[in-house]
């Protein structure tokens, strides 16, 4: 008895100890609103919120207002309040501009909630919204609601969750319909999921795909995260588990997968996959897993798995269960039992460690918390207002340094004819209220829409920037000190002429993207170093691409992670162009790219240094090979395909480098009919030379949202979009 008597002692000691975390953990973000120009469901719509009056009509008559194309207000806000709901909300679109670029936020989780009281097995909102977003919500499906938000009418991308928390319910989020239409680009951020029967997220759809789901609480569920009623792939970051009673995350159907620092406690299993003969390209990196009912990680597919630095405290054996065709390579991790793994016999396996049970620590999670309102100083300027309008506001908030006041641009067209400057210094926050917030630029060929200048604690947040073709979108510049930040959440970049975000000799500062989107540039991620050896970093720690001329250009000894990042096109066959000195990974991705005889979409000529490829999915047009090619003499390249997953051909790697240095391993490749096979391992299996490949993904982490000194550039974008300009973001 006295394992399980400790067991339910830790797992107590757990709940309690997040719900303190909560409390004390900083949020990056300010809670800023509402403002006059968004809608009001108490004041404009009658609403009572109360618990006991039916409020369904007061809410579906607001929602029917953000459904119209020529709608007024993009925001609705929602007060505090308990709104008793009868009926399913419904937001649905038939035109393309229907239930676009609208939010719906509510006053705060902990005091403004939707409450079903309908027939049971209902749906509480049926949403179908794009380029949207919900926070701030809770859910409360009081035990007899089926749902709490339903997607699947009309294909949908580019939306956000956000300090959502939904209960009593069967499954929280359905994502997509199999039947129907799916819905993609989507961001779970700070969100709790608490006793949703069968699922917290369910993905539902093949077209149902990057699911980011960020510093979110499961607690009680089903499964917390799943695609096994349908289709579609996601990843799950940061986030706590707890007491699940089937899986802390399950799959079904295949695509690439990753679980990245998460926490489970408690729970029957941690990762589950079906059997089936095909590949998913699995990443679990950096969890902490304890006391799970069952094994822990149980893969039937065809993998390949990465399973790197992960922590498990338990006495079940296996811990992991592997199918024995699958691909697997197991780094760094820690085990409490004495034969932790069973899979293939010649699984690849370095710097795994046995420890003892009762020597591994348990970390609880501290998860950043809901925005706070913090009262800021305000400052509205109407839509159409002009650049020196909007110069004179920024240039007026200097004066309040240290209070960080907001100037808010309602949603508009501002016509920018002279380049805006954030001064050296400030800590305003510029805000909008979403993609119909827009800073156009009317003015000649110059230097840009949009300028931050160095030494910076400013915030962007929710607007839109346009180029107009002939200047940069957004420049950040003297921004360099050493332990400087630079911070984006769902920044979209898109019709580049040169480059989408282009970092250049950059070699202090931590650049870090969440959930970022690039398309349609000429080249849509470029890195160009000192030629030196830096501290400084440029990660892409999740998002999605489609259509560059060119996605990636490394050069000058620049560094780039990209992980979790989605890329099609069916015009364009090049993907990256390695040259000169550099380093790259791309770990956790597909590149589905346009096939053109003779141009390789992995090209790496005369490249001295290190590329790095996990867990990704690489094909041409109808699964055809891409193929990755090494050019010149290759002295100092390094290469390593790793988990890679390809079409079906021959010509998938292609070796023109006599002395380059590489390892293509645990790969798999596409079969008639959508199953896959293994391939034969080719190259070096030396540790030390994994070691040195796979270092670059093993030590970078999401970094903290501590605060720096005021000497020090600590810069913030959210939902911040840059279309159609030069360059559409500049970090110099």
């Amino acid at each position: 008895m006295k394992p399980i008597l400790t067991a339910i002692a830790l797992i107590s000691a757990c709940i309690i100890g997040i719900a303190n975390n909560a409390q004390s953990s900083i949020s990056k973000e300010d809670f800023l609103g509402p403002f006059s120009s968004w809608a009001n469901l108490k004041k404009d719509y009658g609403a009572i919120g109360d618990g006991t009056a039916d409020d369904t009509q007061a809410l579906q008559s607001a929602l029917n207002d953000l459904r119209k194309e020529d709608r007024k207000k993009f925001v609705l806000y929602i007060p505090m309040g308990k709104y008793r709901i009868t009926k399913t909300l419904v937001l649905l679109r038939e035109t393309h501009n229907e239930s676009k670029d609208v939010s719906i936020i509510g006053e705060d989780p902990s005091r403004t909630t939707i409450l079903w009281d309908g027939e049971a097995g209902g749906i509480m909102f049926d949403y179908g919204a794009w380029y949207s977003k919900v926070s701030r919500l809770t859910f409360d499906g009081a035990g007899k609601a089926k749902t709490a938000i339903a997607h699947g009418k009309k294909f949908v991308t580019y939306n956000e969750y956000s300090d959502i928390v939904i209960k009593d319910v069967e499954f929280g989020i359905e994502a997509g319909i199999m039947t129907e239409q799916g819905i993609a680009e989507t961001t779970v951020l700070r969100c709790k999921f608490v006793r949703c029967s069968k699922a917290g997220i369910s993905v539902q759809n093949f077209n149902s795909l990057d699911w980011f789901i960020w510093y979110s609480i499961f607690e009680r569920c089903g499964v917390g995260v799943t695609n096994v009623y349908g289709a579609g792939n996601f990843h799950v970051y940061e986030s706590f588990f707890i007491n699940s009673t089937e899986s802390d995350i399950s799959i079904g159907n295949t695509g690439y997968f990753s679980a990245r620092y998460n926490t489970t406690i408690g729970s029957k299993a941690f990762f589950f996959a079906r059997g089936l003969t095909a590949s998913a390209n699995i990443t679990i990196q950096g969890n902490t897993i304890v006391e799970t009912k069952e094994t822990p990680i149980q893969i039937g597919d065809h993998g390949p798995v990465l399973l790197f630095d992960n922590i498990f405290k338990s006495k079940i054996t296996p811990l992991v269960k592997v199918n024995p065709v699958a691909g697997f390579i197991s780094v760094g991790n820690t085990f409490t039992v004495k034969e932790p793994i069973e899979a293939k016999k010649n699984a690849i396996s370095i710097d795994d460690k046995i420890v003892e049970y009762d020597s591994v620590p348990v970390k609880l999670p501290d998860p950043p918390s809901t925005p706070p309102d913090r009262n800021r100083n305000i400052v509205e300027l109407p839509a159409g207002s002009t650049a020196p309008a909007i110069q004179q506001a920024i240039n007026e908030a200097l004066k309040s340094k240290g209070q960080r006041p907001v100037i808010h641009l309602s949603a508009g067209e501002y016509a920018i004819d002279q380049t805006i400057n954030i001064p050296q210094g400030s800590d305003v926050q510029l805000i909008g209220d979403g993609v119909r917030t827009v800073l156009k630029w009317t003015g000649k060929e110059g230097d840009a829409v949009l300028k931050v200048i160095g030494q910076s604690h400013a915030t962007l947040k929710d607007f839109n920037i346009i180029g107009a073709g002939i200047v940069d979108g957004l420049v950040i510049e003297g921004c360099d000190q050493l332990h400087a930040k630079i911070f984006m959440e769902r920044a979209n970049v898109s019709g580049a002429k040169q480059v989408g975000i282009l970092a250049e000799k950059m070699a202090n500062a931590d650049i870090t993207l969440h959930d970022f989107n690039h398309s349609d540039c000429a080249v849509g991620v470029k890195v160009v170093g000192t030629n030196a050896q830096t501290d400084g970093r440029f990660v892409i720690f999740s998002g999605a691409s489609s259509n560059n001329q060119l996605s990636y250009d490394v050069s000058d000894g620049g560094k780039l992670l990209a992980r979790d990042i989605w890329y099609e096109s069916g015009q364009y066959p090049k993907f990256i162009s390695l040259t000169g000195k550099g380093t790259f990974t791309l770990n956790g991705a597909i590149a589905a790219v346009a096939s053109k005889e003779g141009i390789a979409p992995i090209e790496l000529n005369n490249f001295s240094g290190n590329f790095s490829l996990l867990t990704t999915i690489l094909v041409g047009t109808n699964n055809a090979p891409a193929t990755v090619l090494l050019k010149g003499e290759g002295k100092d390249m390094n290469v390593l395909l790793l988990g890679t997953e390809f079409g079906m051909g021959d010509d998938y790697f292609v070796n023109q480098s006599p002395k380059a240095r590489f390892a293509v391993l645990e790969t798999t490749m596409f079969t008639q009919g959508g199953g896959s096979k293994p391939l034969e391992n080719q190259g070096t299996t030396d540790p030390e030379f994994i070691r040195n490949m796979i270092k670059q993904i093993r030590s970078e982490r999401p970094s903290s949202f501590d605060p720096v000194s005021d000497n020090i550039t600590d810069l913030s974008l959210f939902g911040v979009m840059v279309s159609n300009a030069r360059n559409c973001i500049v970090i110099k």
